[in-house]
């Protein structure tokens, strides 16, 4: 049951990350923070495709990581441990 636990908080920790740095990486993008989108060279009309496609993302995988985590502690409830 430990190594259930720990794998689940790893996953739901980890996707939660991935999901802040996509919306963190959707903003360096759009305010072309260093340079970004002229060192990726995106044109200036994709700018909102990217945000979009990048927010989705982002938002998808932090509910991910939360309903995972929120799963862990539903095992732990159980588990009496």
């Amino acid at each position: 049951m430990k190594v259930t636990k720990f794998v689940v908080t790893f996953f739901g920790v980890t996707q939660e990350v991935i999901g802040a740095l996509a919306i963190v990486f959707a903003y360096v993008l759009y305010y072309n923070i260093l340079d970004i989108r002229i060192n990726l060279e995106i044109p200036l009309e994709h700018v909102s495709v990217y945000l979009l496609l990048l927010f989705v993302f982002g938002s998808v995988s932090i509910l991910s990581g939360l309903f995972l985590i929120r799963e862990r502690l539903e095992l732990e409830g159980e588990g009496g441990s």
